[in-house]
């Protein structure tokens, strides 16, 4: 078993905004993912996103890929992947049902130490 992180982002007037939780500190969404035949980390993710979250996947957009040091960026132990993910229709999502998991959107300076932590260097980025 392991975990899949992920975020879903949005832009609003020169402000990114990313999907995080504040319990107990600031943390991407992360679900576990069983190596079953047929399954895929992104796969997982989504369905992660849709059955936990209420979140469309066909209102998501795949943007950067790369990995999230759960522990800082000094250790190579901690390595989770991160998938990113523009979400294309504000609209569609259920702010309440997030709140009620916990989840809420924050803006990118708020959240800085946590994106500080994601490095995408070591993978190829998907245009």
């Amino acid at each position: 078993m392991s975990l899949i992180a992920g975020t879903v982002y949005f832009t609003r007037a020169d402000q990114t905004y990313f999907l995080v939780t504040d319990q107990p500190k600031s943390q991407f969404f992360t679900v576990k993912m069983h190596r079953h035949q047929n399954e895929t980390a992104l796969g997982t993710l989504l369905s992660g996103l849709r059955e936990e979250l209420g979140i469309d996947p066909d209102c998501l957009r795949l943007g950067e890929l790369g990995t999230w040091h759960t522990q800082g960026l000094e250790t190579q132990d901690d390595l989770i992947s991160l998938y990113t993910l523009e979400l294309v229709d504000e609209k569609s999502l259920n702010m309440q049902r997030l709140r009620s998991v916990g989840m809420s959107f924050a803006q990118a300076k708020s959240v800085k130490d946590l994106i500080f932590n994601v490095d995408v260097t070591g993978v190829t980025r998907l245009d």
